[in-house]
């Protein structure tokens, strides 16, 4: 079954939680502040990845999802990161992160 993307990005972000838990200990472990989130871990992750259609940088339709590698969020650069963006591709299955630059990747369907 192919999910629309609110759902891709919904799942992408709960993987990078997942996944990046130990990069996000010490935001996991703070309120966010706010209503929205539970969590600053969650704040950080539902502001920097977004919908590709609702892209305010308009890095790629095609893509499912946008990640920015701002604002706390985990680059994809360097070997652990690289292998931990790996793992996110392999747990989301029928998607995979590509990187467009030093500061964005894209989600992509297979």
């Amino acid at each position: 079954m192919q999910l629309n993307k609110d759902e891709v990005t919904n799942e992408v972000q709960s993987t990078i939680l997942s996944v990046f838990r130990e990069f996000f200990e010490d935001e996991l472990a703070q309120n966010s502040g706010n209503h929205i989130y539970a969590t600053k871990a969650d704040t950080i992750v539902c502001e920097n990845v977004v919908n590709a259609d609702e892209d305010p940088g308009e890095w790629s339709r095609e893509a499912m999802t946008i990640i920015y590698h701002a604002d706390g969020m985990p680059s994809y650069g360097g070997n652990f990161n690289i292998e931990l963006w790996s793992k996110v591709s392999d747990v989301l299955d029928d998607y995979y992160v590509e990187p467009i630059n030093g500061e964005v990747s894209a989600v992509y369907s297979l």
